[in-house]
């Protein structure tokens, strides 16, 4: 193994390096295990061996999202490919990938076609370094520096124009990195035209061009300077083999490329689990008492636990919901978090609290359950070694970063992981952490009613039902991007795919939001269907699983018959197909009084409603119709 360059992830012990040589048969758990330590090239490329050996019996489940990765570039890229097959299980992802390097993405589009067609990729990325664009320095004129910026963003277009006409996928951008070939001084980023100039407009021109196609960013700059560009490059590597980068850096790269791929197929972290003592703040409250925390300014420890706190209310206030799971007397350690004068974060900061003394798996467990949340978007913060060590044997699917033993060190390694990645930023983001917060208070109101009706009546629910639109588009493209349990069909589309439904009149597009008396829940459910010439033909229908039981579907239906009758249809119709994370949902149309009328091999199933048998289910929900069927 080389110097660790991932520190959030655990090294692997000697019995690990041993596994990982000898590991056999079927068993893809252990792989997958083993995937979650910091492993060099050649550690990924023995897993990545080790999964290609493995053999399961016909139609049964690996448990690993296939996913299959087209990369382009203009360098040496071929060596990636069993690295980023190894890092893929870190994610829970059997990544195949098709590597097209050594010229122009132009010429490799066309020369590699019938390949490419043949591999069918359901993501491409575009790995083009700064050697692809020729940005030759134009010293102190402005005007060719933009000109110049502007034909390598053009360019860029255009390459993303050939992808989506060829193949419709998805693509990943990267930013580009300084030639070390080049003059670099401090002046350099005040001369208009100097290469540090154009690299810098090119990577904002860049950035610009990928917010508004909705495509994904792989910020290779911020990687090269976190690691500083003297390590991130290998001018001896480049002058024999054309290496974009030192190879000694391939698994930290494929670690983030991997990350983004992951976030595009639905798998994204949205909660941290914090720790109280030794972690939020220096000593235990339940024995050295409130008064003798280290917490705020004046010694180094104390002003680390405060960063940490500030840390977490900034990741609040991009959506990332917050939850403390702690073993202490609840009524001590509430006090001093609701007391102490140096506490950066305040309660209302936190969604839920798990202060007990039950272990800490099955406090994320009651999380999990409590948030309607899977166990693969959490992260878990603890200073304890022994309780990191229980969570990762216990719940694999949890993320939890190694911490150095030295607290002023613990931000700068958990912030390197980029656990939080998202495809932007929405408003929807911004209030999440409180929708979470509403949904365990309607939960602790559940237990006060004897009868389900009664609860849902005291809710005073109302349903808004809009048509996609530009305001709502971008959140609309990230739940169909996220949303994998109830999801009827798991089809993809992009934020471009989204307003070309939203311009089609052959479509139906319902973006839904549910308010109560605790608030508004945010945008919790989304419908795409087709006007056919009978029946309305739904082809994506989505909910967020934080209004699950409260009568959304029974209103959403009732909505779509009303449509349907102003149309004149006669049918409502749907399919159902299967993945490993749907099978909530496999009796939905069933359940809501469709007729099966078809089935195919692999589970998918089709239903049919008639519209003139069917009776509105009057759900105690109220809808607010700005599409115009009620």
């Amino acid at each position: 193994m080389t110097k660790p360059m991932m520190r959030w992830l655990p090294q692997p012990t000697t019995s690990d390096i041993e596994l990982s040589r000898s590991l056999g048969g079927s068993n893809i758990a252990d792989l997958v295990r083993l995937a979650q330590c910091e492993w060099d090239a050649g550690g990924l490329r023995r897993l990545a061996t080790r999964l290609a050996g493995i053999q399961l019996p016909d139609g049964q489940p690996t448990g690993l999202q296939a996913v299959r990765v087209l990369l382009l570039s203009n360098s040496t890229a071929r060596h990636l490919k069993e690295t980023l097959i190894g890092t893929g299980l870190r994610h829970g992802m059997r990544v195949d990938v098709m590597i097209s390097e050594y010229e122009d993405p132009e010429v490799l589009l066309v020369r590699d076609y019938d390949s490419i067609v043949s591999f069918n990729p359901d993501i491409v990325v575009l790995a083009m370094d700064v050697h692809a664009f020729g940005l030759r320095p134009a010293a102190g004129n402005a005007e060719a520096a933009a000109a110049i910026a502007s034909r390598a963003v053009d360019r860029l277009r255009a390459i993303r124009e050939s992808v989506r006409s060829s193949f419709k996928k998805p693509v990943v951008f990267q930013t580009l990195t300084l030639d070390p070939g080049h003059v670099r001084l401090h002046v350099d980023r005040l001369i208009p035209g100097s290469h540090a100039d154009l690299v810098g407009r090119v990577n904002a021109g860049l950035s610009d061009f990928v917010r508004s196609s909705g495509d994904l960013l792989l910020d290779v700059a911020m990687l090269s300077e976190r690691i500083g560009q003297d390590n991130w490059n290998s001018a001896r590597h480049w002058a024999l083999a054309k290496y974009p980068f030192a190879p000694e850096n391939a698994p930290l790269y494929a670690e983030h490329l991997v990350r983004l791929v992951a976030l595009k197929f639905g798998k994204s972290r949205r909660v941290l689990v914090l720790d109280l003592d030794n972690t939020m703040w220096g000593g235990i409250v339940g024995d050295d008492g409130k008064e003798n925390l280290l917490l705020g300014p004046g010694s180094p420890v104390g002003e680390a636990h405060c960063a940490l706190q500030a840390m977490a209310k900034e990741l609040r206030d991009r959506g990332i919901v917050l939850c403390v799971s702690s073993k202490n007397e609840e009524s001590v350690a509430l006090d001093a978090f609701r007391t102490h004068p140096e506490m950066v974060l305040a309660e209302e900061d936190i969604a839920v609290f798990q202060i007990n003394w039950t272990d800490k798996a099955a406090n994320l467990q009651a999380l999990s359950d409590i948030l309607s949340l899977g166990l693969d978007s959490f992260v878990f913060l603890d200073d304890n070694p022994a309780e990191r060590a229980q969570i990762r044997f216990a719940l694999p699917q949890v993320a939890v970063p190694e911490l150095p033993k030295d607290v002023t060190e613990w931000i700068p390694v958990f912030q390197s992981a980029c656990y939080f990645e998202t495809t932007g930023f929405t408003v929807e983001d911004r209030d999440r952490a409180s929708y979470y917060r509403a949904d365990a208070r309607r939960a602790a109101q559940l237990k006060s009613f004897a009868r389900q009706e009664d609860y849902l009546q005291s809710l005073d629910m109302e349903l808004l039902v809009n048509p996609f639109d530009a305001i709502g588009r971008k959140r609309i493209a990230q739940l169909i991007a996220k949303s994998n349990q109830f999801n009827l069909t798991t089809r993809r589309y992009s934020e471009a795919d989204v307003a070309a439904a939203e311009a089609d009149p052959r479509r139906i597009t319902l973006q839904m939001r549910l308010s109560d008396v605790f608030g508004d829940n945010g945008m919790i459910g989304v419908v795409i269907a087709d006007i056919g010439a009978d029946a309305i033909e739904i082809d994506t229908w989505l909910m967020s699983c934080r209004v699950l039981g409260r009568g959304v579907p029974e209103a959403t239906l009732d909505w779509l018959v009303a449509r349907a009758r102003d149309l004149g249809k006669g049918f409502v119709r749907g399919v159902y197909i299967p993945t490993k994370k749907n099978m909530m949902v496999a009796d939905h149309y069933r359940n809501l009084g469709f007729e099966l009328t078809g089935e195919r091999p692999g589970g998918e199933t089709a239903w049919e409603l008639s519209v003139d048998a069917y009776r509105d289910k009057k759900p105690p929900i109220r809808i607010r119709d700005a599409v115009g069927a009620h």
